[in-house]
């Protein structure tokens, strides 16, 4: 992978919906050949899919948090967790605890009744985020278009 690889990903990291044509306007290279490394690149794994970014907000979700938890038995609670609409994103890890979990949901309430049906399979830290940072930047460093 190189440069013009790199320059490729980050434009389609920041706008997975910018056009072949864009794309080659804006790191000077002609259609077919950003077309062709898009596809050597999806080929090869490194781009995994394209998706839609949600708005928690506009969906009425305005509570994030994040969940450290451990259980005794990881298998049941994967399940348990794999049918909770609010989880978006779970993580086995290492240390005391088994799993980090990302929730985005209602409010408050909503939060407390999920970690409730929660306290049968363990325990859990909660860490409620007062605002985001950086989120979902890029695994490219560097800005699009230089190389």
């Amino acid at each position: 992978m190189d440069q013009i690889d790199r320059a490729i990903l980050s434009l389609l990291h920041k706008n997975a919906r910018m056009s072949v044509a864009e794309i080659g306007r804006t790191i000077a290279m002609t259609q077919p050949a950003v077309a062709e490394r898009i596809r050597k690149l999806e080929e090869q794994g490194i781009i995994a899919g394209y998706k839609a970014v949600l708005s928690p907000k506009k969906l009425a979700k305005d509570v994030t948090a994040f969940v450290l938890f451990k259980t005794g038995n990881c298998v049941d609670f994967q399940q348990f967790i794999s049918e909770s609409p609010d989880v978006i994103d779970l993580y086995r890890i290492s240390g005391e605890y088994n799993f980090l979990m990302k929730i985005v949901t209602e409010s408050m309430d909503t939060l407390t009744a999920f970690l409730d049906t929660c306290s049968p399979h363990g325990f859990s830290s909660t860490l409620i985020v007062l605002s985001t940072a950086i989120e979902d930047k890029s695994l490219i460093a560097g800005e699009e278009g230089t190389f």
